[in-house]
C-alpha cells in the first residue's frame, strides 16, 4: 500500500495543494481529476519521486528501497526525451539506467516507428506511444500517467489504453492516471480522487461512487444527504447527492457534473 501522508506541494512559496493525504492500493487503478490550476500534474509529480514535497512523506510500501524511482514508470503531461538521439540508442540507456534486460518493444512497429529514427523526427502520438513502450519495458510497480495522452491521435491513444489493460492483466501493478478522458477509462479505475482548490472533494470507489451517487433536480438543496456538488445547468438546478433516490448515473456522468460545480467538503 502507498500511503501519502500529509502532502503539502507547490512551486516557490505558494503551495498547490496542503494537507493531501489518501492511501492507494496494491492494484488500485486510480484516477485523479478536478478542475484546471488545482494541483492534479505537481501531485502525480511528487508520487513519482521528482518532485519532493514541502512538508508531509510518502509511504510506498516497498521494503529496502532506497531509491523509489526504479519501481516507478512515469509518463508527464510533456514528454522531456532526448530528441537528438535515435529510437535504439534511447532505449538502451533507458534499459541500462534500470538495470534491465532489453526488450523488443513491439508496440514500436504496430505504432510506426523505427528503431533507427531520430526521436525529433516522430509525432508527439508517436513519442508518447515509445515513452509508454519504454516505462512498461522495465516491470515499475508503480505507473503513472498525466495527460499527454489527450494529444494523442485515436489509434495511437487505443493503442496505448489497450496495452496498459493487458499490463495491468498480466502483471497487476499499481495505476494512477490524471484526468484522462472519463468514457475511454471509466472502464479501467477502480477509485477516483477528486481534487479542488481546497484539498480532496472526493476519494471513493467506483462501485460506491455508482451505487450511490445520484442525480437530482431541485431548486432547494436536498437535505439529510450528502450533496457533493450543486450546479445550474440548461436552466436547472442538478445536485449530484449520496442517496438511494434520484437518477443513477454512469462515472464519467458523475465526474462531468462534478465539473464546474460548486462544491460541498464532506462532512
Amino acid at each position: 500500500m502507498i500511503k501519502l501522508n500529509n502532502i503539502t506541494c507547490g512551486y516557490g512559496k505558494t503551495p498547490v495543494q496542503s494537507d493531501i493525504s489518501f492511501d492507494i492500493n496494491h492494484g488500485d487503478v486510480v484516477m485523479i481529476t478536478g478542475p484546471n490550476g488545482v494541483g492534479k500534474s505537481t501531485l502525480l509529480k511528487v508520487l513519482a519521486n521528482i518532485l519532493y514535497p514541502t512538508s508531509g512523506s510518502i509511504d510506498y510500501g516497498w521494503p529496502d528501497t532506497k531509491d523509489p524511482r526504479q519501481f516507478i514508470g512515469y509518463l508527464p503531461d510533456s514528454l522531456s526525451i532526448y530528441k537528438s538521439m535515435k529510437v535504439k540508442d534511447l532505449a538502451e540507456l533507458h534499459w541500462n539506467a534500470f538495470g534491465v534486460k532489453p526488450d523488443p518493444l513491439p508496440l514500436l512497429k504496430e505504432a510506426s516507428i523505427d528503431w533507427n529514427s531520430r526521436i525529433s523526427d516522430l509525432s508527439v502520438g508517436q513519442k508518447a506511444i515509445f515513452h509508454l513502450s519504454l516505462i512498461l519495458s522495465t516491470n515499475p510497480k508503480l505507473i503513472l500517467i498525466d495527460e499527454i495522452l489527450h494529444t494523442v491521435d485515436p489509434h495511437l491513444r487505443n493503442l496505448a489504453l489497450e496495452t496498459l489493460v493487458k499490463t495491468m492483466a498480466d502483471r497487476n501493478p499499481t495505476v494512477v492516471m490524471v484526468n484522462l478522458n472519463y468514457n475511454e477509462v471509466e472502464h479501467m479505475v477502480n477509485r477516483v480522487i477528486f481534487l479542488t482548490r481546497t484539498g480532496i472533494l472526493l476519494n471513493e470507489t467506483t462501485e460506491y461512487l455508482l451505487e450511490n451517487a445520484r442525480l437530482v433536480i431541485a431548486d432547494k438543496t436536498p437535505e439529510n444527504v450528502r450533496v457533493l456538488a450543486t450546479r445550474v445547468h440548461a436552466g436547472r438546478t442538478e445536485h449530484l447527492v449520496v442517496s438511494k433516490e434520484g437518477e443513477q448515473l454512469k462515472l464519467s456522468h458523475i465526474l462531468t457534473l462534478l465539473m464546474g460545480s460548486t462544491y460541498q467538503k464532506k462532512k
